[in-house]
C-alpha cells in the first residue's frame, strides 16, 4: 500500500548509478566532517552500561561513548548486548526475543557476457526464480572502460531459500536458462565469467506473527538504542525499513537527551481513489 498504491509517486525507484563504495563515502565524510571517526574493520566484542556512558569493548581495547545505537543483524546482537552491572536479564529477554526473528537469504548472480543482451539497464522478472535484472554496464558505466565490449549483469534473488543448498554451476545454470526465456540474445551470448554471492542471513524473514518479536529502537538501557530492518518500523525487510529504524534511534536518542529534534519523515499523504480508504 505504501510503495505503491498510495500515491503516483509512491512506487519510484532509486537505482545507483555508481558503486556502492562509493555512496558510503560520502556518509563516511558527512560525519567526519562533524569531528566524527569511522573505524573500517573493528569488530565490537561486548558492551558495558556505566550510569552515564556506555564501553565498547573492541580488539582488546575499551572507548567509552555517551550514547550507542546498534545496527546489526539481528542475529548478531546477542553478544553486544550488555550483561554485566546487573544487565544479565534484560540481556537475556531481549536476546530471547529477537531469536524467535528466522533469517532470509538474498542471492546475488553476476554474469559477464561478451555482448550486450538487452538494452534495459534494469528489469523485474516475474514467475521466475530470478527476480531483479541490473544490467551494471549500463548503470555504472565507469566500471567498464570504453574500449571493453560486452556487459555485466547483476540478478537479485530475494528469500532465496531454494538455492542455499545449491551449487554455483547449479545456480548460474538455471539463471542462464531463465534470463534467455526473457532476452533471447542470452542463448547466443558467450558467458565470461560468473559469480554467486549468497547472503544467508541478508534480511529477518517476515513471517505471520513475526511483527510481535520485532523491538521498539529504545531499549531497557536508557543509553542504548537498537536500527534494523528486524525493529519495530512497520515495514517489512526492506531498505526503505531500514532507513526508518535508523531515523527512529536517531529520534529516540534525541528525546532521551533531552532535544526535540524530529528524524521520521510522514508518510506520503493519499492521492486520488486512496483518499477515500483514510490512509
Amino acid at each position: 500500500r505504501e510503495s505503491f498504491l498510495k500515491s503516483p509517486g509512491a512506487g519510484r525507484m532509486g537505482v545507483p548509478t555508481v558503486p556502492l563504495s562509493d555512496l558510503y563515502s560520502y556518509a563516511i565524510a558527512y560525519i567526519e566532517r562533524r569531528d566524527g571517526k569511522v573505524h573500517l574493520r573493528t569488530s565490537v566484542e561486548g558492551a558495558i552500561v556505566e550510569p552515564n556512558s556506555v564501553v565498547l569493548q573492541s580488539g582488546g581495547a575499551a572507548e567509552r561513548f555517551d550514547f550507542v545505537v546498534l545496527a546489526v543483524p539481528h542475529n548478531a546482537l546477542g553478544k553486544l548486548l550488555p550483561s554485566q552491572n546487573g544487565s544479565g536479564g534484560a540481556s537475556a529477554q531481549l536476546q530471547a526475543q529477537v531469536a524467535r526473528l528466522e533469517s532470509s537469504p538474498i542471492t546475488g548472480i553476476h554474469l559477464w557476457f561478451d555482448r550486450e543482451i538487452t538494452e534495459l539497464p534494469h528489469a523485474v522478472l516475474l514467475d521466475r526464480t530470478i527476480q531483479w535484472m541490473f544490467q551494471k554496464s549500463r548503470l555504472q558505466p565507469q566500471r567498464q572502460g570504453a574500449e571493453q565490449a560486452g556487459s555485466y549483469v547483476e540478478l537479485v534473488v530475494s528469500s532465496s531459500k531454494s538455492l542455499v543448498a545449491m551449487g554455483r554451476k547449479e545456480i548460474v545454470d538455471l539463471a542462464l536458462s531463465e534470463l534467455a526465456e526473457f532476452f533471447p540474445v542470452v542463448r547466443e551470448a558467450k558467458l565470461l565469467k560468473a559469480t554467486v554471492v549468497k547472503e544467508v542471513h541478508a534480511t529477518y524473514s517476515a513471517l505471520p506473527g513475526s511483527d510481535s518479536y520485532r523491538p521498539e529502537s529504545r531499549t531497557p538501557w536508557p543509553r542504548i538504542f537498537l536500527a534494523g530492518d528486524w525493529t519495530a518500523t512497520g515495514w517489512p525487510a526492506t531498505m526503505e525499513g531500514a532507513v526508518r529504524s535508523g531515523y527512529g534511534a536517531a529520534q529516540a536518542l534525541a528525546e532521551s537527551n533531552g532535544r526535540s529534534d524530529k528524524f521520521l519523515v510522514s508518510d506520503l499523504p493519499a492521492e486520488g481513489l486512496m483518499r477515500l480508504f483514510g490512509t
